[in-house]
């Protein structure tokens, strides 16, 4: 009887380490990771549209939300690339369009996209205003870029949602 159930508990054993192994291997790890970086300059990153009012918001007051950095790939950039920026949710919060069903991101080019709230209450989608520590400009797609951290969230990474990756931003307003 007793080596019955030693025989029992080596095989729970072995399934828990397995289980732990595939779980460490599979499930990925926080998308997002608290960065501390110098203060960027107090210059507008973009203007939020609503109601006939146009307000523009500054790097700055995007950067005091709090900076995150993620490293993923792009569905337009070849290999794995490190952004830093900000919580989509919380610029909507910031700029009073969080209880919106969808917001709408124009850039400079009038190249336009819907971003639906799904998106950014089933994903920490990040508003990039860095890439590799260094503040996005025109030159790298800025001064702010919407990115979908596609490596911890495979979810992401379909023929819908890629061409939300929006660079140069240049409005933010109310999708309805």
């Amino acid at each position: 009887m007793s080596s019955l159930l030693n025989t029992g508990r080596s095989s729970l054993k072995r399934s828990l380490i397995m289980l732990a192994v595939l779980a460490f291997c599979i499930l990925p790890a926080g998308a997002l990771e608290p960065v501390d970086l110098p203060e960027s300059p107090d210059i507008v990153a973009f203007s939020v549209q609503n109601n006939g009012k146009s307000v523009p918001v500054t790097l700055r007051q995007l950067e005091k939300l709090g900076l995150y950095r993620v490293t993923t790939a792009s569905p337009f950039e070849k290999g794995q690339l490190t952004f830093e920026g900000v919580l989509f949710r919380d610029v909507l919060k910031l700029v009073g369009l969080e209880g919106e069903d969808s917001v709408v991101l124009r850039a400079v080019d009038e190249y336009v996209q819907i971003i639906p709230r799904q998106d950014w209450t089933e994903g920490p989608l990040l508003l990039a205003t860095r890439q590799n520590g260094k503040l996005l400009t025109r030159r790298t797609q800025g001064p702010t870029r919407l990115v979908y951290p596609l490596n911890d969230h495979p979810a992401f990474d379909t023929p819908i949602h890629k061409p939300r990756w929006v660079w140069l931003i240049k409005t933010l307003e109310p999708g309805g």
